[in-house]
């Protein structure tokens, strides 16, 4: 996961940009923040159990 973040997610990412992620252990990781706050975005986190606020379950929903 690392490595995806590192060598893709944080080269298209622009200062002020928001990151949204789910609650999946390997997100919540003091690396990933560091690197995503470290191209000057914010990280926030989707409240835990809340699927309908995550895109990617409805599609899987169908």
């Amino acid at each position: 996961m690392l490595s995806w973040i590192e060598l893709a997610l944080c080269k298209e990412l622009k200062p002020n940009q928001v990151v949204i992620m789910d609650n999946a252990s390997f997100h919540k990781s003091a690396k990933v923040k560091e690197l995503i706050e470290r191209v000057g975005c914010r990280l926030i986190y989707l409240p835990p159990y809340s699927p309908d606020l995550n895109p990617i379950e409805h599609v899987w929903a169908n």
